[in-house]
């Protein structure tokens, strides 16, 4: 499906809707205005649900203003684990954001990505430390990241994969 494709059928809708209301206003109108009213509905409808499903699912855009508060709150690039490219990164520093998502903290990483046959490079990522790790992240670990081969700035940490020890 067209990545615009939800946006349109869901103004198309509300265009619709709005026109088959003007419609029904008038005896002389009503048989045109009731079909165009309900087909406003259905779109409007239709259109709204898909693309909040699909902005639930985290396959929204990621720019823009959803983009950035998934990327504030953590909880973006999600969709590059198993689809990115997969490296491995040091964790140089960490710090507390104050943020908290379904009470789980937010925590800005410092990461030294050594992405394979590549130098290394410095990246600032913000995302979501699950409290059963905690006391296992610490700067000096080593964890899996999976890396957006168009922009090497953008990354998600694999918790699957456990954290270790730098050699």
């Amino acid at each position: 499906m067209a990545r615009n494709a939800l946006p349109v059928a869901a103004a198309a809708g509300l265009i619709l809707l709005i026109g088959g209301v003007y419609g029904m206003s008038s005896l002389s109108t009503m048989s045109w205005g009731v079909p165009i009213f309900v087909i406003g509905l259905f779109l409007l409808i239709i259109g709204a649900t898909a693309l909040t499903a699909r902005l639930a699912r985290g396959q929204g855009p990621s720019s823009g203003v959803l983009g950035r508060m998934k990327d504030f709150m953590g909880t973006g690039n999600q969709e590059l684990i198993g689809s990115g490219v997969p490296s491995r990164a040091l964790i140089t520093g960490m710090r507390d954001t104050g943020t908290m998502v379904n009470d789980q903290v937010v925590v800005e990483f410092d990461l030294q990505v050594q992405p394979a046959g590549g130098s290394p490079y410095l990246v600032s990522h913000r995302q979501i430390l699950p409290r059963l790790l905690m006391g296992a992240v610490l700067p000096g670990r080593n964890v899996q990241v999976w890396v957006d081969p168009t922009n090497p700035q953008r990354l998600a940490i694999d918790w699957s994969a456990l954290p270790a020890q730098s050699p």
